[in-house]
Order: structure tokens, then C-alpha cells, then sequence
């Protein structure tokens, strides 16, 4: 019984080290890969990075790169590390550390925040505002509208505009930017505008006879035949001539043959905003 025992304890024994020593494998392997994706970060005004020496606590410092791409450190003064690697920058500052301060110094240099990079989404979008960039730099005009919400309901699906920091201006719509134009890559200072479509709040006048007299409201995208607007208008009363509907576009009166137009349907009449169009009564 107690070999039994025994032999079970040391299984377990064994066990756990395996255990332990796969996680911390992987843990170093981790650290391995992050720090040697920090070494190659190249660095930017608005990081903040950090120094550690060894054996000289009051030498360790954290501190902010400037716009201009300096940053201060204890004895040494200001740096210019921005443009260069973490590896670069740590290079830089050991040797001017080795020059007139300390023997053989060891030293470790390390991101602590990086700066952060936006592009602005504006208008007809759902959560309208700034997107930040991520560290890797990329970040596509489909992501970033999809970020934002996506377009609202008022929103030009034709009518989506990539102005570029330079002041470059290009014109997508919706359908482009579900394919490859949504792959476009932006840049810090980049702003997408999504314009309103310019039938909101526009509409047609139904007189005459039909059932709900008064204003038709435009679809978003501007498409709006008459035979649709009479449809919404609760169509043609008993009273109705079908033969006589006259549209009055900006003064210019057009009379057309309702029934006709309806029975043929591979060529609607589509309407315009503001047109008036009126159904006559039938003359018994």
C-alpha cells in the first residue's frame, strides 16, 4: 500500500514539473518574441519609453519623446531617439553613458506607451468621431467606417470622401469600399466624410384624386417613379381620370396617361423633388 502510494506521488511529482516547465517555456518564448518586437519599434514623438540600469536606481527614469524627437535622461541631457529603433535608441544612450559616466554600462530601454495616431470620421456615419491608429499602422478605410458605426440612414452611399492629410481628395461609394477600395490604407491626419444624401427631408405634392392627398416623402437614394408615389399616395380614387395626371416641374406641366405608364413598367416615370403632380376627375 505505501508503494502504491508512493509510486502515485511521484507521478504526480512528475507531472507538475512537465507542466511547470512547458509554461514557463512558453512564457519565455513570449517574452522573447515581445521584446524583440520592441527592439525593432521604431520610436516616435509622444512615446513614452523607459530606462532601467542595472546597479544605478536613481539613473532609471521614464519619459516622454518630444516633437522634435529628443528626450531627456539623468547626466547624459537630451537625446535624439526619434526615428530610431528601441535597439538603436538603447545603443545610443549606452555609449554616451560608457563616454563619460559609467564603466561597462548595463542598460534597458523599453516602450512603456506608445503615441497614438488618429483619422477623423465625419458626417452621415453612425458613431461619427476620431479613430486611433493601431501601433502596427494599419488600419483601412472599410475598418475605419466600420469602426465608426457604419453609414446612417440619411447617408449618400455614392457619395463617401477620403480627403488626405496632403488635402488629396478621392470619392468612393459604398459598394467600392465593400471590395477592394476598402482595403485602401490611411494615415495619421487622414479624414473620411460621409455626406448626407440631398433627398433627405425632400418630397413630391400628390393633388387630386387619390386616397391620402399631400406630401411624398423621397427615398434616400433619390429613386421615386410616379407610379410608386401614387401607390403611397393610397392610390387612385373612383373618382380618378387615370389618363390625365399632369406633373408640374418647375412650371413645365407634363400630362401623361397613368394606366399606360403602370401596365408597361420597363419605363418608369421617376419624379423629381418639389414636382406637383395632379389626378384629374373623370368626367362621366
Amino acid at each position: 500500500m505505501i508503494a502504491k502510494y508512493y509510486f502515485l506521488l511521484m507521478v504526480k511529482r512528475t507531472l507538475c514539473a512537465s507542466v511547470s516547465f512547458v509554461l514557463a517555456s512558453w512564457a519565455m518564448i513570449a517574452f522573447a518574441s515581445a521584446q524583440s518586437k520592441d527592439e525593432t519599434y521604431v520610436l516616435r514623438p509622444n512615446d513614452t519609453i523607459m530606462l532601467a540600469v542595472y546597479g544605478e536606481p536613481d539613473l532609471s527614469t521614464s519619459v516622454q519623446i518630444l516633437k522634435t524627437g529628443q528626450a531627456s535622461f539623468p547626466l547624459i541631457g537630451s537625446v535624439k531617439v526619434g526615428g530610431l529603433s528601441v535597439a538603436q535608441a538603447s545603443a545610443t544612450i549606452r555609449d554616451l553613458y560608457a563616454k563619460d559616466y559609467l564603466v561597462d554600462p548595463k542598460l534597458t530601454l523599453s516602450v512603456g506607451q506608445y503615441s497614438t495616431d488618429f483619422i477623423a470620421v465625419i458626417g452621415a456615419v453612425k458613431q461619427p468621431g476620431q479613430i486611433p491608429i493601431p501601433v502596427s499602422g494599419n488600419l483601412d478605410l472599410g475598418s475605419a467606417i466600420a469602426t465608426a458605426g457604419g453609414l446612417s440612414p440619411t447617408a449618400d452611399a455614392s457619395s463617401i470622401q477620403l480627403v488626405r492629410s496632403n488635402g488629396a481628395t478621392s470619392t468612393y461609394s459604398l459598394t467600392s469600399i465593400q471590395g477592394s477600395a476598402g482595403r485602401t490604407s490611411l494615415s495619421s491626419g487622414d479624414r473620411i466624410i460621409v455626406n448626407e444624401s440631398r433627398f433627405v427631408g425632400r418630397s413630391v405634392t400628390i393633388l387630386g384624386r387619390v386616397g391620402k392627398p399631400g406630401a411624398v416623402i423621397f427615398p434616400i437614394d433619390g429613386r421615386l417613379d410616379l407610379v410608386t408615389a401614387i401607390a403611397l399616395a393610397g392610390g387612385l380614387s373612383e373618382l380618378a381620370n387615370p389618363k390625365k395626371v399632369s406633373i408640374n416641374r418647375r412650371g413645365t406641366v407634363t400630362t401623361v396617361d397613368f394606366r399606360e405608364i403602370s401596365q408597361r413598367g420597363d419605363k418608369p416615370f421617376f419624379l423629381e423633388p418639389n414636382d406637383i403632380i395632379t389626378v384629374a376627375e373623370r368626367i362621366f
